[in-house]
């Protein structure tokens, strides 16, 4: 699982990784993010092969061990859901 370039995703993707950071289940995704639970799902499954990983998971541990996700925002959500 090595990254392949610095710009590995888009603001929409980590913004995707995040919701699953927090345990948001696919439906809860959609609904935030105004897509169909299906554009989710093919979302996510996109990520999970991008990156090799077998699950959300996994996916989640990967972006944060990867610095996707910056390790000083755990949990995810803490700092960003005032207002």
């Amino acid at each position: 699982m090595d990254l392949v370039s610095d710009d590995l995703t888009n603001d929409r993707d980590t913004w995707l990784i995040i919701l699953l950071a927090r345990g948001h289940t696919t439906t809860r995704i959609a609904r935030e993010m105004n897509l169909s639970r299906y554009t989710v799902a093919e979302r996510i499954s996109k990520l999970l092969d991008r990156f090799a990983c077998s699950n959300r998971s996994q996916l989640v541990a990967y972006s944060y061990a990867h610095k996707l996700l910056d390790v000083g925002i755990w949990p995810p959500g803490a700092s960003d859901t005032a207002g």
